[in-house]
Formats: structure tokens, sequence, C-alpha cells
């Protein structure tokens, strides 16, 4: 059975791109305006279109039809994705539950919003559009949530103007295809409500299966071959006329879809697990070519990926060949790798890191293409994908080690009231290698101790806590300009935190010492010494 609990709200924004440039811009409010992408009016103003102008028209073609288009190049994304997460920032004062369709679309699941204003709702009526007839209705309830969350949508888009000064569309609707479908039905700035009953007609409405939103053009062409063209033979097929194509599930869902019955929750949307960049192009086919298209693609998108605020782990890429056989479409291929976080300090690229990351994608460029022989490249494309958030000063190793060394000397203080120097030996690295073994390297051996000096008579001593050598000033043998390798079960995030003596110390402390370690691992681990400093740590958490 259908089940019609949920209040679902399907938010689309007239005519996008469009509306963004004509608030940077206010005089193109009553000019036909066009959003260009290369040679493509990839979409258009409400007084464009009543020349005729539609989504993806060539822009020879659309200037036959309106000389006097004006067209506004839209191939730089970043107002249009900062104008998007800001609606989406309305949408969830409303909900927790908003997912994001592209940039100019959401859908947002307030039932509990419903369930609260119900109860203090008296004589509810539908805010806008209904479709469909409401003669006979039913009378599970959600007749009256469907009708409160109409008012809740028009909340909505009335604050997405106030706000942004963007107009809106909406359909409410108990699941998620019906709120898709009938928002669409009186564009623009409006919205329009379906019940539970007029859900087939919403669908039949549709006429053609490949209309449907959940079914794609490779779909409808192998319906087609099954002689199904129409919503109508859709809904009259038997999953066992389609499973052979399909399968038992996708033939159950197709034709439960074609009812309007969808079962599939609204699902939180967070950060993207991808951020990236295409670039179509006319046939490349020099190298060097390739190589300033993309150092000019990867500059951009790492304004993205400062807005983001994460740290990129895998960088993509991806290349479109030229295809006789398919000119419009080509071959895509695409090629990843990891990267290394600490090349983005502070989520920027020094030029030494830029021509290191390049070199990496020129890389992955070599392996799809062999440049011995002619290319044709008609599309370049870079992301990033796999994220960890940038370290915090909560989580970094001064941080945490200056808190460790504040605690640890006031214990010291109240119990050394003697007047009298301690002189006691230092503790030494060789001597915090004998008690950790690698499994407690992340932990442990992060905090570096000097080689035992001649005089321990400094302050610290007395303290009883060795000295750190910390954003040491001390010389020490120069170090390659190359990566330190991290530990394999060290943080690296702490440690590309720590200066290059410090990482060099520490794996060459770690690559001494492992096969011992590996070796004594079912031993008792050693006592360390009185005053090192993992005794006091120990003696801390014990405390």
């Amino acid at each position: 059975m259908d089940d019609h609990s949920k209040t679902i709200i399907h938010i689309d924004v007239d005519c996008f791109y469009a509306q963004v440039e004509m608030n940077k811009n206010p005089e193109l409010k009553t000019k036909p305006l066009g959003i260009q992408q290369k040679n493509i009016v990839v979409t258009s103003n409400y007084v464009a279109r009543e020349y005729g102008i539609t989504k993806c028209m060539l822009i020879p073609e659309a200037k036959k039809k309106c000389p006097h288009l004006e067209l506004v190049n839209g191939e730089d994304l970043h107002d249009y994705r900062e104008t998007s997460y800001n609606i989406t920032s309305i949408l969830q004062k409303y909900s927790n539950l908003v997912e994001r369709l592209g940039l100019d679309e959401n859908f947002v699941d307030v039932s509990r919003l419903v369930d609260e204003k119900i109860k203090l709702s008296n004589n509810i009526t539908p805010v806008g559009h209904v479709f469909g007839n409401t003669e006979v209705l039913c009378d599970c309830g959600c007749t009256e949530r469907l009708m409160v969350g109409s008012k809740i949508a028009q909340d909505i888009r009335d604050q997405i103007y106030k706000d942004l000064n963007l107009t809106t569309c909406a359909g409410i609707a108990h699941n998620k295809i019906l709120a898709k479908i009938v928002c669409s039905k009186n564009k623009p700035n409006n919205q329009t409500t379906v019940f539970p009953n007029s859900a087939s007609e919403l669908m039949l409405s549709l006429s053609l299966v490949k209309n449907i939103p959940s079914i794609g053009q490779v779909t409808a062409d192998q319906l087609s071959r099954l002689n199904i063209n129409t919503v109508k033979e859709l809904q009259e097929a038997s999953v066992n006329d389609l499973e052979k194509m399909f399968g038992y599930e996708k033939s159950k869902n197709m034709i439960e879809i074609s009812y309007g019955r969808d079962v599939s929750a609204v699902k939180k949307s967070g950060k993207p697990q991808s951020i990236g960049l295409e670039d179509s192009c006319k046939a490349i086919t020099v190298e060097n070519e390739i190589e300033v298209k993309l150092l000019h693609l990867l500059t951009r998108l790492m304004v993205l990926v400062k807005e983001d605020g994460r740290v990129p782990k895998t960088v993509k890429l991806i290349v479109r060949k030229f295809n006789r056989n398919h000119p419009q479409s080509g071959t895509r291929e695409t090629r990843q790798c990891n990267v290394n976080t600490s090349l983005f300090k502070d989520l920027e690229l020094s030029e030494n890191n830029q021509k290191k990351v390049m070199k990496i994608i020129m890389t992955l460029f070599r392996k799809i293409v062999d440049t011995k022989k002619s290319f044709h490249i008609t599309l370049l494309g870079l992301s990033f994908t796999k994220f960890m958030e940038k370290p915090t000063l909560k989580n970094t190793l001064n941080n945490f080690l200056s808190r460790d060394i504040e605690v640890q000397s006031v214990i010291d203080i109240e119990n050394q009231s003697s007047n009298s120097p301690i002189h006691e030996p230092c503790a030494s690295t060789s001597q915090l290698a004998d008690v950790d073994s690698p499994e407690h390297l992340s932990k442990r051996a992060r905090f570096i101790l000097p080689e035992i000096s001649k005089d321990c008579g400094d302050s610290r001593i007395k303290l009883g806590v060795a000295t750190l050598r910390l954003n040491s000033t001390e010389s020490l043998p120069e170090v390659v300009d190359e990566m330190v390798p991290c530990p394999p079960n060290a943080n690296e995030e702490v440690f590309r935190a720590l200066p290059s003596d410090l990482q060099s110390e520490l794996w060459e402390e770690y690559r001494v010492n492992r096969n011992r370690d590996v070796l004594q691992s079912e031993r008792p681990l050693k006592k360390s010494k009185n005053n090192s400093i993992l005794n006091y740590i120990v003696r801390e958490k014990k405390d």
C-alpha cells in the first residue's frame, strides 16, 4: 500500500542562471537574456523564451530568432554555486532533511514541521494551485497534511525572494516523484499541490515514458524495443514483460513509478563528494596546449576548494577524445590517483606545489593519451575527491603537546617543594623507542626528545620534563627536499604539521626500530625512566 504519511516539497528556481545574472545587472530584467556556455544558450529568461529561445539552442540559431538577444558568459559557475548554497541554507531552517538536485532544485521533507503546525491549524485550505480532481480525497489525514505543506511551501518561497530576490516554483506531494513532476505544472513563480488520488492522472499527463524523471533515454530506448513508449503502456505492462531485459527489481520499480508510487526518502545532502570543472574545446593536438588548459582548470578549481574548506586527497582527470563516429559526444576516459594533503597548505597551492600537482596531472594524461601519436582532445576536466577536514588548532600536535606539558608542569611543581635543583639524566629518543611499538607510534612518537646533553641544569629539567625539540632552531643534518614518508600507523595530519627535520627524525626512528619492535612485540614493555615524558603521560592518565 502507498504510504501517505510524508509531506515533500520540491523547490525549483525559475531560470536560475538568468536570475542570478539579472540580480547582478538589473538592466537585463526587461531584455531577452541568454546564458552562453561555449556555442550554446544553456538557459534564458522568460523574455527571451517569448521569442522562441529554448534550452541548449545553438547561438547562431538563437540570434536568428532574436537578433537583439543579450548574451552573458556563464562558464564560471562561482556565483551560481554561491547562490545555490544560500538557497539550501534557507531551506535548512525549515527541515534538516534537504536533498540538493544540481544547483537550482531541492527536495525538502517537512513532515515533522507539518505535524507541529497541523495541531494549531483550523479551516485549512491549500495555497496555490491543486492538480487533478479534489472531489474524492483520501481520509487518512494526508489531505490536511499536504494543505499545511502548501502553506509552508509558500513561506519558503517568500523567504527566498525576500533574502535573495529569486522567484521559485514548488511542488507539494506525499512523495518525491510526484512533488518534482507537479512542480513544473504552473511555472513560473507558482506552486502546485497534488493529492494521492490524482497520482496516476499526473503520471499519465507526462504522456511518454522518457518524460518520467527517473527514466533516462537509454532505458526509454530499451522500453521502446518492447513496444512500450507511453506511460499508459508501462502501467499496463507486467513485471514478467520487463524482467528479462531489466531484472525483477528494476522492472517492479518502473511499474510502481508509472503509477506515481515512490518510497525513496529525502536524503540529507552534505558537502559534495567531488568538486570538479570541465571545459570543452576545439580539438587540441599539442601537449603544451593541454598543459596550459589543465593549469587554468587547476587554478579555477583551487578557488572552489578554498570555498569548500576541506583538503582534497585524490585528483581525477577527465579526457574526451574526438571520435569520428560520434563527433558530438566522443569517448570519455578518466584516471585518478592520490595526492599528498600537505601540498594544500591553507587550501592554496604554492608555486612549487602547483608544479608538483601539475606533474601528477600530466602523468595521468599520458596514461590516457599516447602523446607519441597524434591525438585530438575535445574536452578536459579536473576534479578533487575523497576530502579530509582541514586541521585546526584543536587537533594540531603543538596544541596537544603544550596542553599536556602545562598540566604536567603544575603536577611537578607541586611535588617538588625542595629548593635544591634536581639533576637527572635526560630521556633520549632511544629510551622512547624501547617502550613504543609501531601501533603506539601515532600517539606516543609525536614527542621528539633530544639526545642527552652535557648540561641538564635548565629549568625544564627541574620539572622532570625532558626538553622537547619543538620549533627547534638547532642545526640538523640538511634534509633533501623530498616528501618524508609518514610512518604507516601515524596520524598523517599531525605528522605533516611537524617541521621537516622532526619528520625526518621520526621516520628514521621508526625505520631503525620497526624490525626490533616486531620481534619484541610479545615481550613485556620496558619501564620508562622516572623523568621521561612518557612516564608523566602514563601517570597522568592513571591519576
